[in-house]
């Protein structure tokens, strides 16, 4: 049976996990860029509610799509967190509908690209040392005994040949 779960040590690491991601996720919008031009200032379009900026759209979808969360849910969490609108970079809260057709707007190949930004970004350290030992390639309990060698002719241990 396992020990006992140390639940700060997991709530903090889980916020540090978090805090990274929308570190990495600022820095890897700024440099890919936004999927559209940003919007024109308020003197040269035209009249109507002003556009949410387009990076601070992707980074909700990329958080909504992190915290497994439905379009609803999102903008129910936006609109109890100030400091997360603030951290994207949003004046007001965006209705469901707008995040669910802005993420309709993302390209296959901007969302590969942002991926494959954001995993090199994220990717730990190969340096480490494993924290486990690696896995029995084995898929049963019993020990297989050796694999054969297919230049030697030899078969595996433990099995029967034939004449």
């Amino acid at each position: 049976m396992p020990g006992k779960v140390d639940w700060r040590e997991y709530h903090a690491k889980r916020k540090d996990e978090f805090r990274q991601l929308q570190i990495a996720l600022d820095a890897v919008v700024d440099g890919i860029g936004a999927p559209r031009p940003e919007p024109k200032p308020a003197g040269q379009r035209g009249k109507g509610r002003p556009p949410y900026s387009p990076k601070a759209m992707v980074k909700v979808n990329v958080l909504r799509i992190y915290l497994r969360l439905s379009y609803r849910d999102m903008e129910a969490y936006l609109k109890a967190n100030a400091g997360a609108m603030e951290r994207l970079g949003l004046q007001s809260v965006p209705g469901q509908d707008t995040i669910h057709r802005h993420a309709e707007t993302l390209t296959e190949t901007y969302l590969s690209k942002l991926n494959d930004a954001l995993v090199a970004r994220l990717k730990k350290n190969r340096s480490t040392p494993p924290s486990m030992p690696p896995a029995s390639r084995s898929r049963g309990t019993r020990d297989v005994g050796t694999l054969p060698n297919p230049m030697s002719g030899k078969a595996r241990s433990g099995s029967k040949s034939t004449p």
